[in-house]
């Protein structure tokens, strides 16, 4: 009787890997616009514990898709997410400090549960985002230099392609992902240099269109 299964799940697993690797890989293009969701942080500053914020931000950006089978696939992206208003809290005040933004570079693997026309995923990957930081004269003094670094985040994502073709090489999409990232905000006035680490996690919304071919 052990045999039997032994020999059976060997068959299974054949039949499966037969399938899979009978497939053709076929590539996709998509775009995707969605909303950026911020975590809000604290820092030390002389010992004084100060509070920030950024505020959410729309984000839009472009897919490079190969699908290796109905199972895996791997996209490569370029996203980009518009001014964030950053803002620090302490005794009891809050102030605007500039705004932030950012362009990730994004690689991500997927692993899909194909079920009739719906294509549901989960997903993980890392990517590097550059960034930009526009400081507001009206927190720093005009002559101070405000920058932020860029850096490394890595994510993950659940989400699902909903082919509205008969042929599946159109399909709408629908991806919630999450984001931990970091970045140093470094002010330089002179010989005054003052550098902190804030941290940019995030979650992300967004809706798109992917088109194979």
């Amino acid at each position: 009787m052990k045999k039997s299964i032994f020999l059976l799940s060997i068959l299974v697993v054949m039949m499966f890997t037969v399938e899979v690797c009978a497939e053709t890989p076929k590539f996709g293009i998509g775009a995707r616009a969605g909303y950026n969701f911020y975590r809000d942080g604290s820092m030390d500053v002389a010992g004084i514990n100060v509070d920030y914020s950024n505020n959410g931000a729309w984000a839009f950006g472009f897919i490079g898709i190969l699908k290796i089978n109905k199972y895996i696939s791997t996209e490569l992206a370029i996203d980009f997410i518009n001014s964030s208003k950053n803002e620090f809290t302490f005794a009891g005040a809050s102030w605007k400090a500039g705004e932030i933004k950012q362009m990730p570079l994004t690689l991500t693997a997927q692993f899909h549960y194909p079920v009739g026309i719906v294509s549901p995923y989960i997903g993980l990957g890392l990517g590097y985002y550059i960034r930009s930081y526009d400081k507001d004269n009206t927190f720093f003094i005009p002559a101070a230099d405000v920058s932020v670094d860029n850096g490394w985040g890595y994510h993950v994502n659940a989400g699902s392609d909903i082919f509205i073709t008969q042929a599946r090489n159109l399909a709408l999409n629908i991806d919630f992902k999450y984001v931990w990232a970091k970045t140093d905000i470094t002010a330089a006035a002179g010989a005054v240099k003052l550098e902190r680490s804030m941290n940019l996690d995030s979650f992300l919304v967004n809706f798109g269109i992917k088109y194979f071919f």
